[in-house]
């Protein structure tokens, strides 16, 4: 899964408030671009309200959703193999006998 990651702010901080509280706030855009690195995604910087609106329009256009089929049916039959398995081995124990 790729992350994209939007680094807001300014890295010398800036003091933010909001419902009455309020705290210094700072960009961390290393941190920000080794995500983007692990993940083979990718960093932008939104300087402005103008870039943060480019960014995002231009992150639609890399974004898709992806639907995968998975066959689960050997692993039913797996287990009912195994049920079988471990029914024959307690018969064995109880009975002396498979059947």
């Amino acid at each position: 899964m790729r992350v994209y990651t939007v680094g807001v702010g300014t890295q010398a901080g800036e003091l933010i408030g909001a419902e009455g509280w309020s705290m210094r706030v700072r960009l961390d855009e290393q941190s920000l671009k080794s995500i983007a690195n692990l993940t083979l995604g990718e960093y932008f910087h939104a300087g402005d309200a103008t870039a943060l609106q480019k960014i995002y329009q231009n992150l639609n256009a890399k974004l898709f959703f992806e639907q995968k089929q998975t066959e689960v049916t050997a692993l039913f039959a797996a287990a009912a193999a195994l049920v079988a398995l471990f029914s024959a081995v307690l018969s064995l124990l109880w009975f002396n006998r498979i059947m």
